[in-house]
């Protein structure tokens, strides 16, 4: 008798084992890790606008108030994304662009924004130039 007994626990032992090794690796690939990338990413999209209109870093700032100082536009449409990606301290792909009171997308410098080549505005690219 003890010999079934004995074959009972290690079964136990061994579904239980079995049950948390599978409540990890959901925990670990599943909504959990997913909800901090969104986290991080919405982190990140707060602090993009505060960053182009802070006082902190004068090279990278180019919203004064309500208006775009056009020269400091230009100075950062002609650094490389990965520059500008750095200089403002963002790890997540962005696009930086403008839009009208009504909604509708400004050029800036006859391109759609300056950023990321994947983002995409109604079929045109964040770089692609706009007409």
């Amino acid at each position: 008798m003890k010999k079934g007994q004995t074959f009972s626990t290690d079964a136990v032992v061994a579904v239980v084992m079995f049950i948390i090794a599978v409540i990890m690796l959901y925990y670990l690939s599943g909504p959990a890790t997913k909800n901090k990338q969104s986290e991080k990413l919405q982190s990140e999209a707060e602090k993009l606008p505060a960053t182009l209109s802070s006082q902190q870093n004068l090279t990278s700032v180019f919203i004064q108030g309500s208006k775009v100082d056009e020269q400091k536009l230009r100075e950062a449409m002609n650094l490389s994304y990965e520059n500008l990606k750095s200089l403002l301290g963002v790890e997540s792909d962005f696009c930086i662009y403008l839009e009208d009171e009504n909604g509708n997308i400004v050029p800036m410098e006859g391109k759609v924004g300056v950023g990321s080549r994947l983002a995409n505005f109604s079929g045109k690219g964040c770089n692609d130039t706009i007409q």
